[in-house]
């Protein structure tokens, strides 16, 4: 038992805020798509799209027979990507197909598989079913995956519907799922009721449902944090699923921790949905702020509320401060943390510091965190 207060009392007002895009709290891509390296990207620089008046790029006329004749005339490699670059944004306008064709016969470099990334994203920002289709007949593995799943993004803002449709015509698989994952949190962040109304309509999406719908609350609450708690709130009761309101209330508080902890704290009654989202939230409290953490803890009401939020915060707070997390465990008094978080801080304090970790251990008055503590300085002497 501990007094929820901390040794040092936790500053004053907190004032955090994440700008998330669309991965955010919501983690659907298995495999974030990779970004230019800085070794690739210095010698395959592109060049800047001019830009219209009305802010659209204008994207110079390219011949794209007259391209492929002078880039096979072209012995230095690097110099033929060069020139590819140069006209790249042209080329895949005129002929998407035709000039990722040319880069995959290409032979196989970092440099090579990085503009075909950069012409495939800029084939599916106006034309993301055909790209998507291209993929598919010439991508496998990492490729196949990361290139779907941006493709899905850009598919959602053209045509979610048929984004939707398109995929789940494809065989089951891990990466079709997190594409589709990607795909209802963007279509939903633009708009929420089409891509819930799909899921409500759409039998096939039912082996999916659940995690399609957690995903289109969660990119719904990067948009429109209160229709998307108030939605999400209904569908987690009458689906018996407190961890869907748990997880979209999450995503706000990427977006605006101080206004998500403070809503769920004076609008949310008290209730499985509460307590689960309260846990989350503890969890993103313990990664920004723990001293602001400890402080909402107080607001919470006592018992499995608090015990589960004041489990959740110090769990993930000793994977980043253990010293911390560990004398805070330690010294409050009014919360009973889960079963297994007093040996998590131990073990993470012992993986941290050794030494440390020891000289605190020798110092621990009996009982259950000394127990602990023993238990991870066993298993690491095991070692």
């Amino acid at each position: 038992m501990t007094n929820l207060k901390p040794s040092i009392q936790a500053a004053a007002a907190l004032a955090i805020a994440l700008a998330s895009g669309a991965g955010g709290y919501f983690l659907g891509k298995s495999q974030p798509v990779p970004t230019i390296s800085a070794s690739a990207a210095a010698a395959v620089t592109r060049t800047e799209i001019p830009r219209s008046s009305n802010g659209r790029p204008t994207i110079a006329a390219v011949d794209p027979e007259e391209l492929k004749a002078r880039l096979d005339a072209e012995p230095n490699p690097l110099t033929r990507f060069q020139i590819a670059l140069r006209d790249l944004d042209g080329w895949v306008a005129m002929d998407p197909e035709g000039a990722l064709a040319w880069l995959t016969s290409q032979q196989r470099s970092d440099r090579r598989d990085e503009v075909i990334r950069m012409a495939l994203g800029q084939y599916s920002e106006t034309d993301a079913k055909g790209a998507a289709e291209w993929a598919l007949k010439n991508l496998s593995g990492g490729e196949l995956n990361n290139a779907i799943i941006a493709i899905a993004e850009n598919w959602a803002r053209q045509n979610g519907a048929e984004g939707a449709a398109w995929f789940q015509a494809r065989p089951d698989s891990a990466e079709r799922d997190a594409a589709m994952e990607t795909l209802f949190f963007a279509w939903a962040s633009n708009e929420p009721g089409p891509a819930l109304d799909y899921l409500k309509n759409n039998a096939d999406t039912e082996k999916l449902a659940t995690t399609l719908r957690r995903a289109a609350l969660a990119g719904w609450a990067k948009s429109d944090p209160l229709g998307a708690v108030a939605s999400s709130l209904t569908l987690s009761q009458a689906n018996g699923d407190p961890d869907q309101f748990a997880n979209t209330v999450a995503n706000w508080a990427t977006v605006d921790l101080p206004a998500a902890s403070d809503w769920l704290i004076t609008k949310q009654p008290a209730g499985p949905e509460r307590t689960a989202a309260a846990q989350e939230l503890a969890t993103i409290f313990a990664q920004l702020s723990p001293a602001a953490g400890v402080a909402w803890l107080e607001k919470l009401n006592p018992g499995e509320e608090r015990d589960g939020a004041a489990s959740a915060l110090v769990a993930m707070w000793s994977r980043i401060g253990p010293a911390e997390a560990a004398a805070w465990a330690t010294s409050q008094r009014e919360a009973n943390l889960a079963p297994g978080v007093l040996g998590e801080i131990a073990r993470n304090y012992f993986m941290k510091d050794p030494a440390a970790f020891e000289a605190w251990k020798a110092a621990l008055p009996a009982g259950e965190m000394k127990d602990a503590a023993a238990d991870a300085g066993a298993v690491g002497d095991d070692d």
